[in-house]
């Protein structure tokens, strides 16, 4: 493993471990909506991002990237995925469901398997056909037994899946990509945030100092996670960046225990088959490497 593989893989583990303690942060921001909280939280990812170019001398790759019209269009696709991910989290962790959101980050490595292997000719054996396939079975137990799909933890899986292989493709670097990415939704948020505020529906002038250096604090936990997953996934491949994603989930899933969330046995079902695909894709991984 060399120093940039090590490098990418510290990026990633830490990335996950910040996201997976997300929850308790939304917790605070009662009465701010999701849709607030993720507005807040992607103009703010914007200006530290910036801030952090300002320094390091970053904006020289920023200006090469607006040079480049097919690399400015992947990451204006990339924002728009990234952007509604942000908003069905927050709109999970908000509204009582962090279980369906780690369902759905439980499922994303997975969904991270297939991509590689379609658009990036990632090689993967029988072993790990199966481990997809018991996520299947586990999406396919949600909708028999408990009779709906899951729709919020699909979106969830998808949209993250499909920013990562971008992120992944894109010639861009963490830092650079991330200010575009968020410059990008700049306009139309600002627009979303003065209507709220002018219609007496904002928290960003007129709930003491608290919740506005809260959302305020959300564009950091979005900015240095996904800046480490941005340079963690330009340095590993798809399959092992899948393999660590499921830290967060397994976080958000003993947080959900923690507040209180309950569970029927069918949608524990879900969780042990989707959990039995992750361990055997787990195992799978380990054997492979320990032949190299």
């Amino acid at each position: 493993m060399n120093d940039q593989t090590k490098a990418g893989l510290l990026a990633t583990l830490i990335a996950f471990f910040i996201w997976g303690l997300g929850p308790i942060y939304f917790k605070f921001l009662a009465p701010a909506t999701a849709v607030e909280v993720s507005m807040h939280r992607a103009i703010w990812a914007c200006v530290f991002v910036g801030l952090w170019l300002a320094v390091v001398g970053g904006f020289a790759e920023v200006r090469a990237l607006f040079l480049q019209p097919r690399t400015l269009a992947l990451l204006a696709i990339s924002s728009l995925l990234i952007t509604f991910n942000w908003f069905a989290y927050a709109w999970a962790v908000m509204n009582e469901q962090i279980a369906q959101a780690s369902l759905g980050y439980f499922i994303s490595p997975l969904i991270n398997v297939l991509l590689g292997f379609v658009f990036l000719q990632e090689q993967f054996n029988r072993l790990r056909w199966i481990a997809v396939g018991l996520a299947a079975l586990g999406v396919l137990n949600q909708v028999v037994l408990v009779g709906s799909v899951p729709l919020l933890a699909l979106s969830l899986a998808f949209t993250f899946g499909f920013y990562g292989l971008l992120r992944k493709t894109v010639k861009a670097e963490a830092g650079p990509g991330l200010f575009i990415e968020t410059l990008i939704v700049m306009p139309f948020l600002l627009v979303g945030l003065l209507w709220l505020e002018t219609n007496g529906q904002g928290h960003a002038f007129n709930a003491g100092w608290g919740l506005p250096l809260l959302l305020v604090l959300g564009g950091a936990l979005i900015a240095i996670p996904l800046f480490l997953f941005s340079y963690g996934a330009r340095r590993l491949n798809l399959a092992t960046v899948g393999l660590i994603q499921y830290i967060a989930p397994s976080m958000q899933f003993g947080l959900a225990l923690w507040y209180g969330e309950t569970f029927g046995w069918s949608q524990i079902m879900t969780f042990v088959l989707i959990w039995s695909g992750l361990a055997l894709y787990t195992w799978d991984m380990r054997h492979q490497m320990s032949l190299k």
